[in-house]
């Protein structure tokens, strides 16, 4: 719950330097002076971009959730890692359980859960871009299969 209130008060700053940028970005604009105006344009450009950045995060990790609560109702057995106390897995632990990992999703290419738990082990790997394109590859198929 607290990750969701720190959430929400770094969004609501994040807006407010939006909209505040926003502002000035429009008065350049209306400076007249080529400088000022392609400053401007910058300026109005870069909030939109940051509150897209946010949205697309924000929704990302919505989804996630959804798949970790999906995998919880599944039934299906978490895998176990030895993990050193940064939360990370020991080498061979988190090795050995992505080999099955892999070799189950070899089988079962569309199960959007063993995509889940392949990001979860290039996670506690330290490989967030893996991590990241194996949950993104998850959320595609959780899509296709109607789960979310």
């Amino acid at each position: 719950m607290l990750t969701k209130v720190w959430l929400a008060v770094m969004v609501a700053i994040t807006l407010l330097y939006a909209f505040l940028l926003f502002e000035r970005g429009w008065v350049l604009l209306q400076d007249g002076q080529p400088i000022a105006v392609v400053m401007g344009i910058a300026i109005l450009v870069f909030p939109l971009l940051a509150i897209a950045t946010i949205f697309y995060e924000i929704r990302f990790g919505f989804r996630l959730a959804k798949l970790e609560k999906l995998f919880t109702e599944s039934g299906m057995q978490a895998p176990e890692y030895l993990l050193r106390p940064s939360g990370r897995a020991e080498a061979d632990s988190g090795k050995q359980v992505f080999q099955q990992i892999k070799s189950q999703l070899e089988k079962d290419e569309n199960n959007f859960l063993l995509w889940y738990l392949l990001a979860d082990s290039y996670d506690k790997l330290g490989d967030r871009k893996r991590a990241r394109s194996a949950a993104r590859q998850a959320i595609s198929r959780a899509k296709q299969a109607d789960a979310l």
